[in-house]
Formats: C-alpha cells, sequence, structure tokens
C-alpha cells in the first residue's frame, strides 16, 4: 500500500469521526426540536420549530454529504421534506405524520452509530493493523 493512499486513508477516517463526533449533539437536538414541532399549538410556535428543525436538517445533511455518508444525507432529506408538509392543525393526518418522523429519526440516529461502529482500518496509533500489513506483504 502507497503512502498517498495510507495518507488518504487517514485523513477520511479523521473526517468520519470528526462528523459523527458532531453529528451526535445534532442528532439529540433533532428530537427535542421534533417533539417541540409536535408540541406547537400556534402557527407562529410551528414555524418557529419548523425552521429550527430544517437548519439542524441542512446542517446535518450537508456535513453527512462531505463524508460521504450516503444514508444519513438521505435520511435528513426525508425528515426534511416531511418537517415541511407537517400541517397547522391537529388532526389524524398530523399524528399519522409524527410517527413516520419519530420512525425516520430511529433510523437516521441508528445510521449514525452504524457509522461509528465501522472501525479504521489503521490500528488506533495510524500505524497499518496487522492485517494490513499481511496484506500489503502478500501483494
Amino acid at each position: 500500500m502507497n503512502d498517498e493512499t495510507h495518507e488518504y486513508d487517514r485523513f477520511l477516517f479523521s473526517l468520519v469521526t470528526e462528523f459523527t463526533r458532531r453529528a451526535l449533539p445534532q442528532i439529540r437536538s433533532l428530537w427535542a426540536d421534533l417533539m417541540e414541532l409536535e408540541e406547537a399549538s400556534d402557527p407562529h410556535a410551528l414555524r418557529v420549530a419548523r425552521a429550527q428543525t430544517l437548519r439542524r436538517l441542512q446542517i446535518l445533511r450537508q456535513a453527512a454529504r462531505a463524508v460521504d455518508a450516503a444514508q444519513v444525507q438521505s435520511l435528513s432529506q426525508t425528515l426534511a421534506q416531511s418537517v415541511v408538509t407537517v400541517p397547522d392543525e391537529r388532526n389524524a393526518h398530523r399524528q399519522e405524520l409524527f410517527e413516520f418522523l419519530y420512525q425516520t429519526m430511529r433510523e437516521l440516529t441508528e445510521a449514525l452509530y452504524v457509522i461509528q461502529a465501522v472501525p479504521s482500518a489503521m490500528g488506533q496509533n495510524g500505524h497499518p493493523t496487522e492485517s494490513e500489513l499481511v496484506d500489503s506483504y502478500a501483494n
């Protein structure tokens, strides 16, 4: 394995690590935003909650694009499209929409934890792992 590939892998790993570290608080805030959106009792409160939720989703989606986290990006987009359609009045459709939003939010949270669980090809200290060394000698 050449040094450029190694350097690229380390750089990509550091980007993904930083993305997941910063995305976790965003996810927690998004959960709170959805609850606030659901509890909004008047059109003004709904607009404010919707705008905040959409801003966070846009930030998360753009950051996910930067690290090629396609599932996080896609789920963020799905949430944003649904948040825009939350009606002012409380009715059965609104309740169904929130059930969908919370289910999608669970999937988004899981997608972020999957990214965190993917081990690096590098060892803890940035040096190749044993299996990586074996592969490089075999080639």
